[in-house]
């Protein structure tokens, strides 16, 4: 006796969503290839903490720090040795960062720098930097020079005061340390006094004997 099987009858709706998901499997699939093949490029082209091809050596004396016309800071003193970017901050503005080499997101200025004086204008904010004497005097024979300036909009609160420094990081947190002078310590100087004499030193009198008694 020959003995029957029966296999079910699949209907036409389950064959159809089995497609479905063999699609979308294979959709998930060429996308997570298409984001490995991409990640690593990203990686890198990554900007961040990337030190720029040309290097900023410069010489700030006195120097006035303007930003939509009006005065924000000044008396600046640098002494800049090998820096990857200088970063010059506006209250509700935020951090504009400045470089010799192209910087991802960032504008080229023409003659950024010339002889004393830095200006640009990102983002319809302008900002200048005016100096006693040519910025670039320690690059031997140069007197002007292209920079690239981006806009860090997300330190509009860093500070209650303009600022102007220089660092290795062309992204917040900026290691602002670096762009500081060196406090001046005033402890050395702290001298405790000698104590004073003992004859001009406060008493206290007993009333009881201060004021003579009288008899009524």
């Amino acid at each position: 006796m020959k003995q029957k099987i029966l296999v079910p009858r699949i209907s036409p709706r389950f064959w159809m969503v089995l497609a479905l998901l063999a699609a979308a499997s294979v959709l998930a699939a060429r996308q997570a290839s298409a984001q490995a093949s991409v990640a690593p490029a990203r990686h890198g082209q990554a900007w961040h903490n990337t030190m720029p091809s040309r290097l900023i050596s410069a010489q700030v004396s006195d120097g006035v720090l303007t930003v939509d016309g009006m005065v924000g800071k000044i008396d600046l003193n640098y002494l800049i040795d090998h820096a990857g970017f200088l970063y010059f901050f506006e209250p509700g503005v935020g951090t504009a960062v400045v470089s010799l080499s192209p910087l991802a997101g960032a504008e080229k200025v023409p003659n950024g720098i010339a002889g004393a004086r830095l200006a640009f204008t990102v983002e319809g904010h302008s900002f200048e930097l005016s100096d006693a004497k040519p910025l670039l005097s320690r690059h031997k024979n140069k007197q002007k020079a292209d920079i690239y300036v981006r806009l860090d909009t997300s330190t509009v609160a860093l500070s209650r005061f303009p600022r102007m420094g220089y660092g290795n990081t062309n992204e917040s947190p900026y290691v602002w340390p670096l762009s500081q002078p060196e406090p001046v310590s005033t402890m050395k100087y702290v001298v405790t006094p000698p104590p004073m004499p003992s004859s001009v030193l406060p008493r206290t009198v007993d009333t009881a004997l201060a004021i003579p008694s009288t008899n009524r």
